[in-house]
């Protein structure tokens, strides 16, 4: 265990806590939470003021097929251990992530319910609606959102489920300031091949497709290619890349019955 967390042991509950809160104890990370507006993901996303510190408590549920069958139920609480110290390895390689406060676990019976707490950023929108909600700073957006990812990448994230919704952005100063969150399931696997990095990035591409129609807004094709500068810095390079990730990703949007968007790189 990094030297940046403390672990906490109780009867039937643990825990992985910054040091500074450690004296909190394990009951007080199960208090009920005040509502996030506008908070994404499926375990009811919420606020817990604790210790003087404002946090985001992220409990976990599961999706797909096993979502009615084990709703928030865990065989164990790696798995908001492992998000926890993933994210403070993305913090140690200079990678801009959402501050990780401390993951926590509670047996019930055989199974076990987990959160995630994270630090609380005023402000903070996912891309599409900061998009939505400064239409003066969508070029900077675009352009600090690209370099985020690729700094990501870099570091050798591994993602399975990387889309822009994943992705904060607010304005500090005046200027795009941004941080990932909730890399549940994701992986520390460097270096990444080519072919893995554009495999997240036509995820990214194909999640603005499936949720075109609810999203407030969406980057045109002018802002992905200034998002694509982060990982091509000529020119040529980026659009024939832009032509390659086309291909890829009309191809993964028929193997779903998707229509493919028309894209030009103009």
């Amino acid at each position: 265990m990094p030297a940046s967390f403390v672990e906490l042991r109780a009867p039937r509950s643990r825990g992985w806590v910054v040091p500074e809160l450690a004296a909190e104890g394990l009951a007080a990370w199960w208090a009920p939470l005040q509502p996030l507006p506008g908070a994404k993901g499926r375990g009811g996303v919420g606020r817990l003021d604790l210790g003087g510190r404002q946090l985001v408590v992220r409990p976990y549920r599961r999706g797909g097929a096993l979502a009615a069958l084990l709703g928030d139920r865990y065989p164990g609480p790696g798995r908001a251990r492992d998000e926890l110290l993933l994210l403070a390895a993305l913090q140690r390689a200079g990678v801009p992530v959402v501050a990780p406060i401390a993951a926590v676990a509670r047996r019930h019976g055989v199974f076990w319910r987990l959160r995630l707490c994270t630090e609380w950023l005023p402000a903070a929108l996912p891309v599409p609606a900061f998009l939505a909600a400064e239409p003066a700073r969508r070029r900077q957006c675009a352009a600090a959102v690209g370099d985020v990812v690729q700094r990501a990448f870099a570091a050798g994230l591994q993602h399975p489920d990387l889309h822009l919704d994943n992705v904060l952005c607010r304005l500090v100063d005046g200027v795009v300031q941004v941080v990932l969150v909730d890399l549940d399931r994701a992986r520390l696997r460097p270096p990444l091949s080519a072919r893995q990095r554009d495999t997240m990035l036509v995820r990214m591409a194909r999640y603005l497709v499936r949720h075109h129609e609810r999203l407030p807004a969406r980057p045109s094709a002018a802002e992905a290619m200034r998002f694509l500068r982060a990982f091509f810095a000529e020119r040529g390079e980026r659009h024939a890349h832009w032509r390659q990730l086309t291909v890829r990703l009309r191809q993964a949007l028929r193997r779903r019955g998707l229509a493919a968007p028309r894209l030009s790189s103009a």
